[in-house]
């Protein structure tokens, strides 16, 4: 029997979505993606839950990014017609949620389960927690809509710091630059992270889910002429078909430094 990816439970108005790869570090993949943002949408119509907490299974990692192997591939990619982008629908799905959703963080939110983790609306994290954003350590361009989060949480001169290094950093770290909300010794993480949820729930539904979407709209200013947008574009497209892609996932693969050559 095949494995769920994608785990729901939930406990009255609270839903808990649990990355099932233990194995991997719940690493993401594209079928992960849109699961969230199916799980998320059918949430939106049955409009009974009024806090989601995201979570990885097991005790080693929220989320270690996106499967190495398959981040050139076809369905990392903007995809058009019928098919979907899985980063920007299982993202997506995230921000128009009419209610707060969570990130429980403990072990390791890299690259792609960090930015899940940024997209969502609050973040409590276990102070034993390393996070960091690592496309520069292996080649990639990432995608403008998602360094746009970053910018919108902790500024220009940090989302660039974190982007340049692909440094990880420590909870506290985190906690200092406005990555992360709460700090919290990991025995506490599940305690506090759904108080959190439970003091969201039982507010005014029309007040919580009026001030998710103020905040959504008022975001939304931030708009790039279709010819920026197709540059940027171009660019992650290049990225993804680059010898630097290739060297910075074969050295991953083999644990050593990468070559790097600018092509």
């Amino acid at each position: 029997m095949t494995e769920e990816l994608l785990l729901v439970q939930k406990e009255g108005n609270i839903c808990t979505l649990t990355i099932n790869r233990p194995e991997k570090r719940n690493a993401l993949n594209a079928e992960i993606l849109l699961q969230i943002g199916d799980t998320l949408n059918s949430l939106k119509e049955e409009k009974e839950t009024r806090a989601v907490v995201i979570r990885g299974a097991g005790d080693k990692s929220f989320s270690s990014g996106f499967d190495i192997g398959r981040i050139s591939s076809r369905e990392t990619r903007v995809e058009t017609g019928a098919e979907r982008n899985p980063f920007e629908y299982g993202m997506g799905s995230i921000v128009e949620y009419p209610y707060p959703v969570i990130a429980m963080i403990y072990g390791y939110a890299v690259g792609a389960g960090l930015e899940l983790a940024v997209t969502c609306d609050l973040r409590v994290v276990a102070d034993t927690a390393r996070l960091g954003i690592t496309p520069a350590k292996l080649g990639v361009v990432y995608r403008h809509t998602a360094v746009r989060r970053f910018l919108n949480l902790v500024g220009i001169a940090q989302t660039g710091e974190l982007f340049y290094t692909g440094r990880l950093y420590d909870a506290q770290r985190a906690k200092e630059i406005g990555l992360v909300d709460h700090v919290v010794p990991v025995e506490e993480l599940e305690s506090t992270t759904y108080d959190l949820a439970r003091e969201i729930a039982e507010n005014a539904p029309l007040s919580v889910s009026g001030i998710k979407t103020a905040i959504n709209k008022l975001l939304k200013y931030q708009t790039i002429s279709a010819e920026d947008e197709a540059q940027l574009i171009k660019l992650q497209t290049e990225g993804g078909l680059s010898e630097d892609l290739k060297e910075g996932q074969k050295a991953f693969m083999e644990k050593r430094k990468p070559q790097f050559k600018g092509r």
